[in-house]
């Protein structure tokens, strides 16, 4: 049995997202460990470590998402950076804590309107979407298809966001 270790210091969609993606694995068995100050869940070097919003040095290799196309704008604030630097196209990245090896990445045009708001909810969006389809990857050792994105042939049918059913 494989574990999926959840750390977050914030519960959000992408957790739920997730979540749905892991009910079909038989295989999986999925710990939920909200943020303590000092305290780890304890895992294996098999186990599959997701870090959401929480310490990106906690854990040596856990698959995070960083807000921008990595390298750029490694701040703790990179919507408000890309922003600030007016560039037109940033994105998520998802990536090995502690090697920063990148997963995929996906990327977003900045329209010269938008803000702050409306900026970080696109990207959350799709963290929604992107993370459990990366995690899922990972569990069947396939390579990561995010074209089916753009098709829109996978999803939850509309029930986790991730196709805009939920509206998150």
């Amino acid at each position: 049995m494989k574990n999926v270790i959840i750390s977050y210091s914030t519960y959000t969609p992408t957790i739920d997202a997730i979540l749905y993606q892991l009910e079909k694995y038989a295989n999986i068995r999925v710990h939920l460990f909200g943020n303590v100050e000092n305290e780890s869940p304890e895992y294996n070097s098999d186990d599959i470590i997701i870090l959401i919003n929480g310490d990106k040095n906690k854990y040596n290799n856990a698959i995070a998402c960083h807000y921008s196309l990595l390298p750029a704008f490694k701040s703790d604030d990179p919507v408000k950076q890309a922003l600030l630097e007016g560039v037109k196209v940033t994105g998520i990245t998802i990536y090995y804590t502690g090697s920063n090896k990148i997963l995929t990445q996906y990327p977003v045009f900045i329209k010269n309107d938008t803000n702050y708001v409306e900026l970080k909810q696109e990207l959350e969006y799709l963290e929604q979407i992107i993370f459990p389809l990366v995690i899922e990857s990972i569990i069947n050792n396939t390579s990561i298809d995010i074209s089916l994105l753009l098709n829109n042939k996978r999803g939850c049918g509309g029930n986790c966001g991730g196709c805009n059913g939920c509206k998150h």
